[in-house]
């Protein structure tokens, strides 16, 4: 390098002495020349230099044309710049933590959008990976979240090489694991996948082998599983020999084959699993549902790799003739279910779908994609708020340079020149706040993941600062130093020398070019505050609506004996022993058990069949829940009408499960059935017409939330047979539930110590879990828009304060002639009034703009809320009425006599 750098400076000096003798050749030929014709050696002189334009200025044109002099030029102005902001610490610093909050809040949402939205499987050529989905009636069973398939068809997938390299299937779950005998399992993530997951993938191991075909063959006899990379270094301190040892998952042994790589933590963004078990052994890993076979089972998702020049569009319309003979086959399987007409065509009208899938598959995506969006929309709009910020306080600055200016363009400099000197300034101011955000970044990161509840994604996301977060936060300083620079660069270059000389630039377009970007920042700051102000309404609803039921003193956990190694009958034993330790718990005030998770998201849904004066389907999902008696009374939810379940029902925990009486709630009573009562009627679990309507309606509960605060829907509940592989316990305390937190514990002990509680909380902890998205939003986005509105303050009082200074002598002379104080403040407070409103009237097309991005999110309000709008309007102008009336009253309160003699 430094052999480079003096070959670049002996070839600079080599054209400068030789540009320099050129030019005195044809100066003195020219001076010789006007000799000869009779002018003195002074004229002749003179007039040399005026038609070659100055040899210093020639000098500077042809060293534009010289290889790398834009770069030497660039170091010198950059040297130049870094000095001049030395020299202003305080302008310094608050131009760079102005922009600091801006490149840090966008980075670090860039971190976690990237991670969740846009980052590739660190697998090979994952762009060639692919999502194949059911798209049309499957007339299935679902378990899972959603593009689900069969494990038979994932095989029959397999075989259609004429468009894959390979195809494969995995279904999250979760299991209980010990890493060795003795030891108290614990609740784990866990992909139960087919044996070409790994080969299709390409994921390479760590330490042994992964999974392979041979691995995943005869149901139950391969007891095999691959740990992650992750699980290896905490559960077993990355010890060498894990290759060969025993883990317990359901209290089942099998044996560790190997460790995946580190840098693969799964195809879901949100969840890392903890180890990979064959789909051979689903029996063992999903113990009480053992559907792999069924064809009409769909709980994986199923995805393959392309062939090299095979697009998905092409594979997809390729796969429909076999996937229709297949649908037709199937119709005339042994098993295949009784439907209507209608239901047998809507199946045979099924399509596959074939969609790009390099991230891979993850609820966690499909959940905060939105969200994220939004919250990164605003972020994006705090930074152009803060460049607006800044490029204001760079045209001040220009102003106070005018001298500098003055000097450089009457020596000869250029505009693109003393562009560039402006530039240089920006573009250092940029990136020290890029550098400074960087490090606010993982702290604005740790603060988003900490809405994430743990189970939810937050484990597997993280919020260091890794190369592509560092790429994004350089561009956007550069491109954000720019934009701060473009104002006062166009301002220098724009304005006549003859001006400049004059000094008559500060109080005319300079003022009015600071006060168009005030309106800007007034206009984003407006939208900010709006934006907080939906989501602020949203949470509030939601949160003043409530669940439905009381939440004060009530606990929750899940316990399923099957997972650790129970049979169907013990685990009924074990649960209706674990319920009756419980309520003898003197803390305890009532205890139930149900087969439903509330708040969590998740839910069993499925069509009915009702009874009634007629036959007719249900028009959409019903959500169902198996409950025990006495739920109701412990949710301290109503019955409104009939009755609650009783031991007669169905016998409690019997073995038969067969429901003989429904709960339904006051949505499914009015659907359906209008102002008549329901009690009475049956129904039935389906939507074929097979299906037997011999299940009574006894009640009707109070309508409360299942799945989430947000949803209001129809609901049906039986009563709990005991034949779940897991149950909810809903435990009413008296007193503080924290405190019954530990003899709950106990009391489950007593009934077996190996027994895992999971997911043990307070029902106000499962409520605000339900709230993280919508928690999320209000607070960042209030945050966003608090610190808007403080930078829009601090322009506006700027721009006035500079005005009201530029117009002294003006506010001087008018008291002199009689105007009163009031009049010379209006006089300023009316600049400041015509740019919130205009700034108002610019916000207003942008929050129609923008409405569609935020109203999934809202909940009770509209996105062009006209009391939130008029709100948000009043307390921008509130504030900024309030900044620019000290600049103002300060004017009005000097004396006219000092105001003339003011200069």
């Amino acid at each position: 390098m430094r052999k480079i750098l003096n070959l670049l400076r002996g070839r600079r000096a080599r054209l400068e002495n030789e540009l320099d003798r050129e030019l005195r050749y044809h100066f003195d030929r020219r001076v010789d020349d006007l000799r000869a014709e009779g002018r003195s050696d002074d004229e002749a002189r003179k007039q040399a230099a005026i038609e070659m334009g100055g040899i210093e200025q020639v000098e500077e044109d042809v060293r534009e044309t010289w290889t790398w002099r834009w770069l030497e030029d660039a170091a010198r102005d950059a040297r130049y710049a870094a000095r001049s902001l030395a020299r202003s610490p305080g302008f310094t610093a608050t131009a760079v933590a102005s922009l600091a909050i801006g490149i840090g809040a966008s980075s670090a949402l860039f971190s976690l959008l990237d991670q969740v939205l846009l980052r590739l499987l660190p697998v090979k050529q994952p762009e060639r990976l692919v999502l194949i989905d059911w798209k049309g009636n499957s007339l299935s069973d679902n378990r899972g979240s959603y593009n689900l398939m069969s494990y038979p068809i994932c095989r029959d997938l397999q075989k259609q090489d004429r468009f894959f390299e390979g195809v494969f299937c995995r279904s999250a779950q979760t299991v209980n694991l010990a890493t060795a005998a003795g030891e108290r399992p614990e609740p784990v993530a866990a992909e139960i996948v087919s044996g070409s997951y790994f080969p299709v993938l390409g994921v390479v191991p760590a330490r042994g082998r992964l999974l392979q075909e041979e691995d995943d063959g005869e149901p139950g006899a391969h007891p095999v599983v691959v740990l992650s990379h992750a699980y290896w270094l905490e559960a077993f301190g990355g010890a060498p020999d894990v290759v060969g040892r025993k883990v317990l998952v359901n209290n089942f042994a099998m044996t560790v084959l190997g460790v995946a790589g580190a840098r693969f933590r799964g195809i879901d963004v949100g969840e890392v699993p903890a180890l990979w078990i064959p789909a051979a052994m689903k029996r063992q890993a999903t113990p009480g549902w053992d559907q792999l076979l069924e064809r009409r089972a769909q709980w994986m998702q199923v995805l393959g790799r392309l062939r090299p020049g095979v697009a998905a569009a092409e594979a997809q319309a390729g796969l429909q003739p076999w996937f229709k003979s297949m649908l037709d086959e199937d119709t005339r399987r042994e098993g295949f279910p009784q439907v209507t007409a209608e239901q047998r065509a809507a199946f045979l009208a099924s399509t596959l779908a074939v969609t790009p899938a390099p991230q891979g598959h993850s609820p966690l995506r499909r959940r905060m994609d939105e969200p994220l969006q939004v919250l990164m929309a605003g972020t994006l709009l705090l930074l152009l708020l803060a460049s607006l910020n800044v490029a204001s306080l760079f045209l001040a600055r220009g102003a106070a340079r005018g001298r500098e200016i003055r000097t450089r363009l009457a020596l000869g400099a250029s505009r693109r020149r003393i562009t560039s000197l402006m530039l240089a300034d920006s573009l250092w101011i940029a990136l020290l706040g890029g550098a400074l955000g960087l490090v606010v970044a993982p702290l604005v990161s740790r603060a988003l993941l900490s809405f994430l509840p743990t189970d939810a994604g937050a484990m597997a996301l993280s919020s260091r600062v890794d190369a592509r977060v560092f790429a994004f936060a350089f561009v956007v300083s550069v491109l954000t130093g720019v934009l701060c620079g473009l104002a006062p660069a166009w301002r220098a270059a724009r304005v006549p020398l003859i001006d400049w000389l004059r000094e008559r630039t500060g109080a005319t377009g300079g003022v009015r070019l600071r006060k168009t970007l005030v309106v800007g920042q007034l206009a984003f700051t407006l939208v900010l505050l709006v934006g907080a102000g939906l989501f602020v309404q949203t949470l509030r609803r939601l949160v003043l609506q409530g669940p439905g039921f009381s939440t004060s003193g009530m606990v929750t956990f899940d316990l399923n004996p099957v997972r650790a190694g129970y049979e169907a009958a013990d685990a009924s034993r074990a649960i209706r022993s674990a319920l009756a330790e419980i309520r003898s718990l003197p803390e305890v005030e009532s205890a139930s058990v149900a087969g439903l998770n509330l708040l969590s998201g998740g839910s069993w849904n499925n069509p009915m069949t009702i009874q009634a004066d007629r036959r007719f389907v249900t028009g959409r999902m019903v959500l169902m829940g198996a409950v025990s008696p006495g739920f109701f009374r412990t949710l301290g939810t109503a019955v409104i009408a009939g009755r609650d379940f009783d031991e007669h029902d169905a016998g409690p925990f019997s073995e038969d499960g067969g429901a003989r009486a429904a709960v339904v709630n006051e949505s499914f009573a009015r659907r359906y059935f209008g102002s008549a009562s329901p009690l009475g009627q049956r129904i039935g679990f389906g939507d074929r017409p097979d299906v037997k309507t011999d299940i009574e309606i006894v009640g009707v509960v109070r309508d409360f939330a299942y799945r989430n605060l947000r949803e209001q829907s129809e609901q049906a509940f039986f009563p709990f047979a005991g034949d779940s592989p897991g149950v909810m316990f809903y435990v009413r305390v008296r007193g503080t539930p924290a405190a019954a937190l530990t003899s709950i514990r106990t009391a489950v002990g007593r009934v077996d110590p190996t027994l895992p509680l999971s997911s043990l909380r307070t029902m106000d902890e499962a409520v605000d879990r339900s709230l993280n998205t919508e928690r999320m939003l209000a607070t960042l986005s209030g945050g966003f828009a608090g610190v808007a509105l403080l930078l829009s303050v601090v322009g506006l009082y700027g721009v006035m304060a500079f005005v009201v200074t530029s117009r002294t002598q003006e506010i001087g002379i008018r008291m002199a002639l009689g105007a009163t104080r009031r009049s010379a403040v209006w006089l300023v407070v009316a600049d400041a009034v015509a740019m919130i409103a205009a700034g108002t009237a610019i916000a207003l097309p942008c929050l129609w703009a923008v409405r569609r991005l935020v109203e999934a999110q809202l909940f009770g309000v509209q996105a062009l809320d006209a009391p939130t709008i008029a709100a948000a309007s009043f307390v921008l102008a509130l504030v900024a009425l309030a900044a620019a009336m000290l600049p103002a009253w300060r004017a009005a309160s000097v004396s006219p006599t000092e105001a003339l003699r003011f200069d």
